[in-house]
């Protein structure tokens, strides 16, 4: 049993999520954020209930089949503006309390409302807690599910409030480099130039244009990062479906080492695509974070024919994002060129 620290005791929990962000995201942060994308069921595994999403909270035990007391906890005891929210702040440190808010969400909410609800909770606790780190918390969290549930108009509100009425604290900082609306890499935007070293000989280079023509998806990645590994099953079966002469893939791998990157292809995931390595702490690596607004890890940038970005995909649950926009892409491309002049010409000469 997991205790969430609400009532008398303070217990620490073990986290890891930390690794997939290449900027300075805290570990309590970071933390947050794959706990929203999890809880939502984005990535190669639905959320479902398991042993250990048994807690206890406000002094009442809670197992997946108590939905109905979760959800009477988080309108009394645990509701939006309730003071165990500052306890809990205070006590086990920032990113705690959506974080146990998200814990109790998976128990609280059917899977097909739990966004919803979610965001409405986070909305009000972001706007009636008297506390106003706890305030800035629950947007920050209210933030990464809108983005993680594809809510835009949610998201464009989280990110609005957190900047302009918590303009000052680390969530409004966090959330200017993690969900800033202005980037270079977004659709509709012609994709940067890329000259990169191969994986297989750094004195070659692999460059934009040796795509040119096909539809192809440019891969920020690392063995080290967690959600990179959990989108590779839909890379494959992308590549799989897909591959070969109407698209590719290129997985440009930073902050890792050759060796590293081998045994992972031979052991994990083959990864039969093109490869680029960028040197750890090489200038490469700072002009790329910049000149590709690599905020964290994964970034899925899918490029059409013409060099134009058609789809981005960021962090946590990007596998599956990114392969639905390469579906989509390769059958758009395939539809157009059923419906070229040369086409309908060689249909009629078949007749």
């Amino acid at each position: 049993m997991n205790d969430l620290g609400l009532d008398s005791e303070v217990s620490a929990e073990p986290n890891g999520a930390g690794a997939f962000w290449t900027g300075p995201v805290s570990t309590a942060l970071a933390a947050l954020l794959l706990a929203a994308a999890t809880l939502l069921g984005i990535g190669s595994h639905p959320a479902r209930a398991r042993s250990q999403d048994t807690i206890r909270v406000a002094g009442t035990a809670l197992g997946p089949g108590d939905s109905a007391t979760a959800r009477q906890l988080l309108q009394a005891d645990l509701g939006p503006r309730s003071p165990r929210w500052a306890r809990l702040y205070d006590s086990k440190g920032r990113g705690q309390a959506a974080k146990t808010f998200m814990q109790m969400a998976r128990l609280a909410y059917p899977s097909e409302a739990r966004a919803d609800s979610m965001l409405a909770f986070f909305r009000s606790a972001g706007t009636d807690h008297p506390d106003l780190q706890v305030q800035a918390e629950f947007l920050f969290g209210g933030l990464q599910v809108a983005s993680s549930a594809d809510r835009e108009a949610a998201r464009e509100e989280f990110y609005r409030r957190l900047t302009s009425e918590h303009k000052g604290s680390r969530y409004a900082e966090q959330a200017r480099r993690l969900y800033s609306p202005d980037s270079q890499i977004e659709a509709g935007k012609p994709l940067p130039e890329l000259r990169l070293p191969k994986l297989s000989d750094p004195t070659a280079t692999v460059e934009k244009s040796d795509f040119e023509g096909r539809v192809f998806l440019v891969d920020f990645w690392g063995t080290w990062c967690p959600p990179c590994v959990r989108a590779m099953p839909h890379l494959h079966e992308a590549y799989r479906q897909h591959g070969g002469e109407e698209f590719t893939i290129l997985s440009v791998a930073l902050r890792d080492s050759r060796k590293a990157i081998e045994e992972f292809r031979a052991n994990e995931w083959e990864m039969p695509w093109n490869h680029a390595f960028v040197l750890k702490g090489s200038d490469l690596q700072k002009r790329l974070r910049g000149q590709f607004d690599i905020r964290g890890l994964p970034l899925a940038i899918l490029v059409g024919p013409g060099g134009k970005i058609l789809h981005v995909s960021r962090g946590v649950g990007s596998g599956e994002k990114t392969a639905q926009a390469i579906r989509d892409a390769v059958a758009e491309e395939d539809a157009e060129d059923a419906s070229s002049p040369e086409s309908i010409s060689e249909g009629n000469s078949d007749r």
